[in-house]
């Protein structure tokens, strides 16, 4: 495919007036709603802006344009009730592929964070646009990650972490979690069981090749990675954000191996879901892969 992308320095800058704006005492009403609702969590982004999730949704993009000296606060149509595709207000119409399609336009959402019944509109949109409400083995992926972030804010501290994977090619790493474990940042690939990508009847499963393509991009970005989650902890402290406690953040490294973890959501067990554990466990311990199996979110 080719060379593993380096990650760049300075992605992150501190000093960046969103943070200061933010963390002052002149910081505007709808951060304050979002950043003390418990069923919401906030994540810092390369380049400084910020990402609001509910259930696994993106609830707001917020950016500052220091031009403007303004805020920018966004959402994806559908979440404010705006679905019709030809409003071109709403939708940009386009050709890829020979095919027809309608890019989202976003939309300014500051008033629906600052008005706190607006705000739980925005949030049962997400439910009903995205994550949905199930339970058992039909739970989205992503509302298990939002559950696993919400029930363990001590533990992680950042999740959809993306960067280009190799030179030359549009190639994204996504990794779902980071967290912060005996000194170490480790990140933290999530998978449902039923996942076809963690078994297969011809050669290795895929699960064996993303996990290592990870493990080769973050120790190649070992140093650089490092650095960047220093920073965003640093950042997610001034801004008054949940982190995992540490008592020195510049001693804690990236750990090179990441970790798997495989949530088994099976309503039942019956014996062939007992043998497809078995299969995915044996194969796992056989690659040398750091894995966790549980049923507990």
């Amino acid at each position: 495919m080719g060379k593993y992308t380096q990650v760049e320095d300075n992605l992150l800058d501190i000093s960046n007036p969103i943070y200061d704006i933010l963390s002052s005492a002149n910081a505007p009403v709808w951060w304050h709603n979002v950043k003390n609702d418990d069923s919401l969590y906030i994540e810092i982004r390369k380049d400084n802006y910020l990402d609001v999730y509910f259930k696994g949704g993106c609830v707001a993009k917020i950016s500052y344009n220091q031009r403007k000296k303004q805020f920018v606060v966004v959402t994806h149509p559908k979440y404010l009730n705006r679905k019709e595709k030809n409003n071109s207000a709403w939708f940009k119409k386009r050709v890829k592929d020979g095919k027809i399609v309608y890019e989202a336009i976003y939309q300014d959402c500051t008033e629906w964070l600052e008005n706190p019944s607006k705000l739980e509109i925005l949030k049962n949109n997400v439910t009903e646009n995205y994550s949905g409400n199930e339970e058992g083995e039909n739970t989205s992926e992503k509302l298990i990650q939002s559950k696993l972030i919400i029930n363990h804010r001590n533990k992680y501290l950042d999740s959809e972490f993306a960067y280009r994977f190799y030179d030359n090619h549009r190639n994204t790493i996504r990794i779902d979690l980071v967290r912060i474990e005996n000194d170490l940042f480790v990140f933290e690939e999530l998978k449902r069981i039923i996942d076809c990508r963690l078994r297969t009847t011809k050669g290795d499963p895929e699960i064996y090749t993303q996990m290592n393509n990870y493990e080769g991009f973050i120790r190649q970005n070992q140093k650089a990675l490092t650095t960047y989650y220093q920073t965003l902890y640093k950042i997610k402290i001034k801004l008054g954000l949940p982190v995992p406690p540490v008592e020195n953040i510049e001693s804690i490294c990236v750990n090179p191996q990441p970790t798997l973890l495989i949530i088994n959501n099976y309503d039942e067990i019956s014996t062939g879901k007992a043998d497809r554990i078995s299969s995915i466990t044996s194969f796992l311990e056989q690659k040398h892969i750091n894995f966790d199996i549980r049923t507990e979110i």
